[in-house]
């Protein structure tokens, strides 16, 4: 009996069921924490990717921008290390940094820096697929990337106003206008102009109008542009404007050519005067006329019915002994026709106009006018004033460039700002600093 018993129940045993349900779940276990393994590991390393990409595109902008501010290839990897230092987001990884040019659809970046970040980490729960470690890895490349150029620059920092179109002017500036100042209203429009500039740039706001024509690009809260001539020395010493190369005895020196005469150019060399004063026609020899008596009629004056012509030619206002109230100012009459263009090479090359930079702000100083014959090419530099140009149609303004504390535009003009000035593009080109592919 007890062993029919046994067999019985030995075969009920194998018709059970029940028992299946755990013999699976045993057989399915690894698998099950093999997945769940890897949606973990997936995770990680996906969050890894995304901080390893940080760290790669921050250092990229780094070294950029060290190419950019002109520091070179070794300090352009020192940065881009300091920025990997800085922001440590994944450990123990291999990096490439190469600056350098750089070429891509056709466009070659002179000053870029390229970054490739590469991680091993460990994957423990993937490891039954054969799967140990993954490596991760992020490439990024930051340039310098030109955005136009800016040929009318205010150099005002503060919260005033930087740049102003006023009254029922049409202007075509040709080139594109900037500003440092931080105001919300850093460009402001007057009136009712018709404003022709791309881009307009400022560190501070820029509101809209209707007086910008379309495809007009705004720039708003813009990092700080670099004044183009920053760097080099443009007032002159002692010597060249001391009273003995300016005046004779006790009188300045003077070029006074009074109205409906005609003078003979020849007879005034370039050098140290303390006014030109210009009422009828002349045309002066090339080289530069410093300027340095600051009287209220002094320095440049150049009346209606003036035919004033100098080419390769720059004026410098200044002043012989640096007193508040003695420099040079200018006024360019609207009734006159004025034909100055710069020098090519020399300390002022490009620079047509140039107001001492250790001149204070001046109320009478300084309006740039001229009737429609009139020509102008060139830069006018006045760091510390605000620098007004009333333009008139048909005046010819080819490769003309203002900069100043304060720009103000009104009248009628059409520029032609397509030239290469003195110094090469580079000298008006707004560039900036971006990751490209």
């Amino acid at each position: 009996m007890p062993r029919f018993l046994g067999l019985a129940f030995l075969r009920s045993l194998l018709r059970d069921r029940r028992g299946n349900a755990l013999m699976l779940t045993a057989f399915a276990l690894p698998f099950v924490i093999a997945a769940a393994g890897l949606g973990v590991h997936t995770m990680e390393l996906t969050l890894d990717q995304r901080e390893l990409q940080r760290e790669a595109d921050s250092a990229a902008m780094a070294g950029a921008y060290s190419l950019y501010q002109g520091q070179g290839n070794t300090a352009a990897i020192a940065q881009a290390n300091k920025a990997l230092t800085q922001n440590p987001l994944v450990s123990n990884v291999t990096k490439t940094l190469t600056p350098g040019s750089y070429t891509s659809g056709g466009t070659t970046y002179t000053q870029s820096m390229y970054v490739k970040l590469v991680s091993t980490r460990n994957t423990p729960l993937m490891a039954m697929f054969g799967q140990s470690t993954v490596v991760v890895s992020a490439e990024a490349r930051a340039a310098t990337v030109p955005n136009g150029k800016v040929c009318f620059l205010a150099l005002e920092s503060g919260t005033t106003t930087g740049i102003t179109f006023a009254g029922n002017s049409n202007l075509n500036l040709g080139c594109g206008t900037g500003t440092n100042s931080i105001a919300g209203i850093a460009v402001d429009v007057n009136g009712n102009p018709s404003v022709t500039a791309s881009p307009i740039v400022a560190m501070g706001g820029i509101p809209p109008s209707s007086a910008y024509t379309s495809g007009t690009v705004f720039m708003a809260n813009h990092a700080r542009l670099n004044d183009p001539f920053a760097g080099n020395s443009y007032d002159p010493g002692s010597s060249t404007v001391s009273n003995g190369a300016c005046k004779t005895g006790s009188s300045w020196r003077t070029i006074d050519v009074p109205s409906g005469t005609t003078a003979n150019g020849g007879l005034y060399p370039p050098g140290c005067y303390g006014t030109i004063n210009v009422q009828g026609t002349i045309q002066l020899q090339a080289g530069t006329y410093y300027l340095a008596d600051g009287g209220p009629s002094s320095g440049l004056q150049i009346g209606a019915q003036a035919h004033f012509t100098c080419d390769f030619c720059t004026f410098v206002l200044t002043s012989t002994s640096n007193g508040a109230n003695s420099f040079a100012i200018m006024n360019i009459n609207g009734g006159a026709e004025v034909h100055i263009k710069p020098p090519l090479s020399g300390i002022y090359a490009g620079i047509t106009i140039y107001r001492d930079s250790r001149a204070p702000e001046s109320n009478h100083c300084c309006t740039i006018n001229g009737n429609s014959s009139s020509s102008f090419k060139g830069a006018f530099y006045f760091p510390n004033d605000t620098l007004t140009f009333n333009g008139t149609s048909g005046m010819v303004l080819d490769c003309f460039q203002m900069v100043a504390l304060r720009l103000q535009f009104s009248g009628n003009s059409a520029i032609t700002n397509t030239c290469t000035p003195p110094g090469g593009d580079d000298k008006w080109a707004l560039d900036s600093v971006r990751l490209i592919g």
